[in-house]
């Protein structure tokens, strides 16, 4: 049996799947289009429970998705990142059930393999110690079947990635900069190089048209961008990736909490949607409740409202009215 699904998910993120009660963020989903379709590094930044997780998941990602749109259609591939603390780890193991040995996986690693999947086999076309970022962008240019395609990549709660080892960072930063910059990584070309002397002495097997697609992706330029999303608090650590990626901080967006128009859609829009698997059917919120939530959410000094705080309100409010028609059906 499908479980109900709630209009007003709390303090979890929107999912993608989720876009059609995402609500409120239409500026901001236009505005960030627009930046990464004009240039390759954005940071969108914003103080803990603005919503940028579900920004990202609910909107931006359907918004990229959407071929019609964009004269070059986009491939995403998202990382999110999670504390290196293994007591944290441990605490959220059991809040998600995802096993502790996935939450602390080496960003390199979870890098790699959100390109490439968990059970992907690197194919043995060149004499590598492991893969790369680089390489695995062409792997993924190689693996879809239209072009021409933009690669983005989105590095979701970035600033967990500064809780891992020093040196594991700089690794990241490092490959980075080089997916960045389109510098072909001095490991592959002496791979190239080594691959050329051990067919000139003794000519190997014959490649099979997978490792072909990706020999010849090679040499080809990649149109890649890059999307991090972060708290606003923890800017300043992008600071220690400046050596690898100069241009870090040159693009980056605010996400702000809601104005009152933005809250008043976040909250009616999803109330009455139809359709069967919500948790309750839809309702209205007269002007009386409407006012009273607003005043009670609204900051006074900023008159905005935090998008967290509208959520645990509006999912209490759905709890109460499926309630109320569980009730009255009896």
């Amino acid at each position: 049996m499908t479980a109900l699904r709630s209009r007003y998910p709390g303090l979890r993120p929107f999912d993608p799947e989720e876009q059609q009660n995402f609500f409120g963020r239409t500026e901001e989903i236009e505005a960030l289009c627009r930046l990464l379709d004009l240039d390759r590094l954005i940071i969108l930044h914003g103080p803990s429970g603005m919503g940028k997780s579900s920004l990202i998941n609910a909107g931006i990602l359907p918004a990229l998705s959407n071929v019609r749109r964009w004269e070059v259609p986009f491939h995403i591939v998202k990382v999110r990142f999670t504390n290196y603390d293994p007591t944290i780890s441990r605490i959220r193991q059991q809040q998600s059930g995802t096993p502790v040995q996935d939450l602390v996986k080496d960003p390199v690693d979870r890098f790699i393999e959100a390109c490439l999947g968990p059970d992907h086999r690197w194919p043995e076309v060149l004499p590598l110690p492991k893969p790369s970022f680089w390489l695995s962008a062409k792997q993924v240019m190689v693996d879809q079947e239209i072009h021409p395609l933009r690669l983005v990549f989105v590095l979701d709660q970035f600033e967990e990635l500064f809780t891992y080892p020093e040196e594991r960072v700089n690794e990241f930063a490092f490959q980075l900069g080089e997916l960045y910059h389109q510098v072909q990584p001095e490991a592959i070309r002496r791979g190239l190089a080594r691959k050329r002397i051990l067919e000139g002495e003794a000519p190997g097997p014959q490649p099979g048209p997978h490792e072909v697609a990706l020999l010849e992706q090679i040499d080809s330029a990649l149109d890649v961008k890059i999307l991090i999303s972060m708290r606003s608090d923890k800017l300043h650590y992008l600071e220690r990736l400046k050596p690898y990626l100069p241009e870090m901080m040159l693009n980056s967006f605010e996400l702000r909490s809601f104005d009152r128009e933005q809250a008043k859609g976040a909250i009616l829009e999803p109330a009455s949607l139809e359709g069967p698997g919500f948790l309750s059917p839809p309702f209205e919120i007269g002007e009386a409740v409407m006012t009273e939530i607003l005043g009670f959410l609204e900051d006074k000094l900023t008159r905005r409202i935090e998008p967290a705080q509208l959520q645990i309100i509006c999912q209490h409010l759905e709890q109460r009215m499926a309630a109320k028609a569980k009730k009255k059906s009896r």
